[in-house]
């Protein structure tokens, strides 16, 4: 059987599923006061298994009820029914999520490991395409009505309420680090709700990130397209991939809209490469764009212009050009808000603890040491191809980064489905197993592993990134020398 033919079953087995899932989901758990989650719930506990389960996920609703992440805190013990009815629904929904997660996994280790992918034949390359788009928008949109969120969620909540009152959101909060273009944003997002009550916020934020990845994966599949790689691969490796859709469906953070900014600004780069001005102006761009919105990829800017541009007065004039308009935004709100801008976006630090080498070492002035570092890095990478550079920029920061929060995980995803890996499969795969038992994220039963065995899959895909990149070198530009030199010599 041929691996086209594996593909389209296992897709097609994935959205059946879904499909049952919605299906029996609609039919247990259609109303909050009636007796089938009950009836539900007594079906499972017949075995221990089943009971095991079922106190899991009683320990998680309180822990849910405890933060506030959701409704569940007014769940009361004269309201049974009510309480039966959301175990019933994260059980449900969380089994959907771990079933679409397996048949993803088993997708990327056959095309990480299944060797050079042949050609696919147009009628089962728009087949293959609209199933992934079908499965991946499903559970995102699926994981996004059933779970409220974790603390982002509330922060947000928080942010549009003062935005949509006109008040400085850096001078009454301390829960937002980022440039004004997040909490704008949110507040068209908030103004949206209002006009669709009946439509919570938490869902019309992670809808509106679906989007994105939706984008985002348009614009992977023409430069997939215009590199000669497989578009059903790419397609794959990224919108199915379970580190995109548990975090776009469950956590909500928008890591995802600087990345599409930045791969954005390489398919155009790559576009107009006959009119390179062009090409390199809507680079920087949009490579500035995705730094202004997440201020943390700040080093893929300076990749880019590295990488495009030759003269260095000309790069370093328009890396301080996008620092001027990144630092220009904060103005309006610099009389009243300078000392949270300064404190919470300027100073923040991402937790601090299980993470990388700050885990082992007790050097809390190492982080300076990592920012040097960001900004040396992308000096270094010769003659690589700019988007593989991309791809090495965020490796490096999830090898060297001195502080960890959970949605730092998705950044090197979108381009590595662009060159798969063994690397970009144990990434993948320890990523999710994180995600699916964090109290964080769907909390599975499961056992919790720490962090770090995360931060050596990176290593390893960092290292061995390095030097296929380096191989790809190799085998392009040496020809081009030799060529040079044997027209010199003659």
């Amino acid at each position: 059987m041929t691996k086209l033919n594996i593909t389209v079953i296992l897709l097609s087995l994935c959205l059946l599923f879904l499909c049952i899932f919605c299906l029996s989901a609609r039919f247990v758990i259609t109303d909050e006061y009636s007796d089938k989650p009950v009836e539900f719930l007594r079906s499972i506990s017949r075995t221990e298994m089943g009971q095991n389960l079922i106190r899991h996920y009683i320990e998680h609703t309180k822990f849910l009820a405890e933060h506030r992440l959701g409704d569940y805190y007014k769940l009361t013990p004269e309201e049974p029914q009510r309480a039966y009815f959301e175990i019933s629904r994260l059980i449900f929904t969380g089994f959907a999520a771990a079933m679409v997660t397996v048949i993803s996994l088993m997708l990327i280790t056959i095309y990480c490991f299944g060797g050079k992918t042949s050609l696919c034949p147009r009628n089962y390359t728009i087949f293959i395409l609209l199933l992934v788009v079908l499965i991946g928008t499903i559970i995102r949109l699926l994981m996004a009505s059933v779970y409220y969120g974790n603390f982002d969620m509330q922060a947000y909540e928080r942010v549009a309420a003062i935005a949509m009152r006109g008040d400085n959101v850096y001078a009454l909060t301390g829960q937002y680090n980022y440039s004004p273009i997040w909490f704008m944003i949110l507040s068209f997002l908030k103004y949206v709700q209002m006009h669709l009550p009946a439509v919570s916020y938490h869902f019309i934020i992670r809808s509106f990130l679906c989007m994105v990845d939706l984008t985002t994966l348009v614009f992977l599949l023409l430069i997939a397209s215009h590199k000669a790689i497989s578009l059903p691969k790419v397609a794959m490796l990224f919108y199915l991939n379970p580190v995109s859709f548990l975090i776009t469906g469950y956590h909500g953070q928008f890591e995802n809209l600087a990345v599409l900014m930045i791969v954005i600004g390489l398919f155009a780069y790559l576009k107009l490469n006959q009119k390179p001005v062009w090409g390199i102006a809507l680079l920087w761009f949009f490579a500035a764009a995705g730094m202004i919105i997440k201020h943390n990829v700040f080093y893929e800017l300076i990749i880019c212009l590295n990488r495009a541009i030759k003269r260095y007065w000309v790069k370093f004039l328009l890396f301080a050009g996008a620092v001027c308009l990144f630092l220009a935004l904060f103005i309006p709100y610099w009389d009243t808000g300078k000392e949270g801008i300064i404190r919470n976006v300027f100073m923040y630090s991402s937790g601090v603890g299980g993470y990388g080498i700050v885990s082992l070492l007790n050097f809390p002035q190492f982080k300076y040491l990592f920012i040097i570092g960001m900004f040396i890095f992308p000096l270094f990478l010769g003659n690589r191809d700019i988007i593989r550079q991309c791809l090495l920029g965020f490796l490096f920061f999830m090898t060297f980064t001195s502080g960890m929060s959970i949605q730092y995980f998705v950044l090197p995803i979108a381009i590595g489905a662009l060159f798969p890996s063994k690397g970009f499969l144990l990434y993948c795969l320890t990523v999710t197993e994180c995600l699916l038992i964090n109290r964080n994220n769907i909390c599975l039963p499961g056992l919790h592993l720490s962090l770090n065995i995360i931060w050596f899959s990176a290593i390893y895909w960092f290292v061995s990134e390095l030097i296929q990149s380096r191989k790809a070198v190799a085998i392009t530009v040496p020809e081009g020398l030799t060529r040079g030199k044997n027209i010199r010599n003659k």
